[in-house]
């Protein structure tokens, strides 16, 4: 039987790869490819940048899960340039949030 409280990280991991994919298939360009992947490092900075005090190894990989589905479906563009867009995008969510530049409406 399937204990959601024990096993949630896996079946995140296993969906958002799957979504990865899919988002990744249904992007006609390599620039909406890039923009999609950059907007996911956004999104994954917040992510990061609400878990700070208590960064814990599930959230790293379920990001993580949604690159790897994303890398695996992406046919137009560079993988390279693809990880580096998330990771620029991330670090840059990160900072936007940390300056108050951008703002949760739950905070």
């Amino acid at each position: 039987m399937f204990e959601f409280h024990r096993n949630w990280m896996e079946l995140f991991f296993v969906v958002l790869m799957i979504a990865g994919v899919l988002i990744a298939l249904a992007a006609p360009s390599a620039a909406i490819s890039y923009v999609i992947i950059f907007l996911a490092g956004i999104f994954s900075g917040r992510l990061i940048y609400e878990k700070r005090s208590k960064i814990q190894l599930p959230y790293f990989l379920i990001i993580i899960s949604f690159v790897i589905g994303y890398l695996i479906g992406v046919y137009y563009g560079s993988r390279r340039v693809i990880i580096a867009l998330f990771v620029v995008g991330a670090v840059l969510g990160y900072k936007l949030y940390e300056k108050g530049v951008l703002k949760d409406t739950r905070f």
